[in-house]
């Protein structure tokens, strides 16, 4: 990610104005970022191609003993606080090391990223054991009992040491997550759709896969003062960053829609990673292992001689309250669907002018970068 221009990033602006930045993810195989993109400390794993071979290795009594005391971090730093290694992670040795970490006579911006809740939904942490028809959902509502407790002892963290005495906390995920429910039963070109999916950044459509909790509270004196309410607008991730500038400013808080469009799309597509029903990581690392390299520093990262491929084929979209509009590479075509109250897809439309150009461009765009 050397081509990221850095000066313009939030946690350098942040760095100018005083903040201390920390930035904290408990599982690091897809995600470089380091101390260059803005951060004063990263928390977590070591990022590098061997943490794809030796959670496995270090899956055996001595090491999952030493894994769960700071000397573990020492010896297997690939493998301290990494939900991919499932079998020893320790959820309150992570949240433990943000804390510490948040002890600062400057102000605070903590960047954490809780990852037990991601699929295949492995943890030895569970707080309840969820039966459902649907074995995904049960899982997966499992794993969030973790991140559930993690966040309140991270909180219960900070209000001790202060940090929510003038704060605003911003909650989210980063994604949705199909898990075979049935979402809309539509018409697509005259014929019985329906749409449901395994996953998340494979179907634009999908309200499951691309819906995300957003929410923000603000804290005054360890307490939260915000009125407690439900905002239906369409807002986009990056109208996060301006949020939080507008509150370092003049410390009020709103949350607003930049645009009432926003352009969306999937993400890099691999056959074998489409639906978790028949994952294999064996597949998935064979096909991936010609997109993929190891750079200087020993972290895996994807080919740019191999990216104009992956992102031509990439779905992209223009969504808005009331309806939603995609050009499909597979199919070489534009789709357009009404979207209802809930964002879920009702009727197909024939795709509007404007809308195709505004799709046409941005992807222009993307393919020549």
């Amino acid at each position: 990610m050397e081509h990221v221009e850095r000066a313009d990033l939030l946690p350098v602006a942040l760095q100018g104005q005083g903040y201390r930045t920390v930035f904290a993810i408990d599982e690091r195989r897809f995600s470089n970022i380091d101390e260059s993109f803005g951060f004063d400390e990263v928390i977590g794993p070591k990022a590098g191609a061997l943490d794809f071979v030796l959670q496995g290795i270090n899956d055996n009594p001595l090491s999952n003993l030493l894994l769960q005391t700071p000397l573990g971090g020492y010896l297997f730093p690939y493998s301290y606080m990494n939900v991919a290694s499932y079998t020893n992670y320790s959820s309150s040795a992570f949240v433990n090391h943000i804390i510490s970490s948040s002890r600062t006579s400057q102000p605070l911006f903590l960047a954490v990223h809780f990852e037990s809740a991601h699929f295949p939904f492995k943890t030895r942490h569970a707080q309840a054991r969820v039966e459902r028809e649907n074995g995904f959902l049960g899982k997966h509502l499992e794993a969030l009992t973790v991140v559930d407790g993690q966040i309140a002892s991270l909180l219960d963290g900070l209000k001790k040491n202060g940090v929510l005495d003038n704060a605003l906390v911003i909650l989210l995920s980063d994604h949705g997550e199909g898990l075979g429910e049935v979402e809309a039963s539509v018409l697509r070109d005259g014929q019985p759709f329906s749409v449901r999916g395994y996953g998340h950044g494979a179907d634009v459509l999908s309200d499951h896969e691309n819906r995300i909790l957003l929410a923000t509270v603000e804290f005054r004196d360890g307490k939260p003062v915000s009125k407690a309410g439900l905002n239906r607008q369409q807002v986009s991730l990056l109208d996060i960053r301006r949020t939080v500038e507008n509150y370092v400013r003049d410390g009020k808080v709103d949350l607003q829609a930049g645009s009432p469009c926003i352009m969306v799309e999937t993400g890099i597509r691999l056959d074998t990673t489409q639906d978790y029903r028949t994952l294999d990581e064996t597949k998935v690392a064979a096909q991936a292992a010609s997109y993929y390299e190891i750079d200087q520093q020993g972290r895996l990262r994807l080919r740019e001689d191999r990216l104009p491929e992956l992102l031509a084929t990439k779905d992209i979209g223009w969504r808005c309250a009331d309806r939603i509009t995609w050009y499909e590479p597979a199919g070489n075509r534009y789709l357009a669907y009404r979207l209802d109250e809930h964002g879920l897809p009702t009727d197909q439309l024939q795709p509007e002018e404007d809308d195709i150009a505004r799709i046409q461009a941005y992807r222009d765009r993307y393919l020549k970068k």
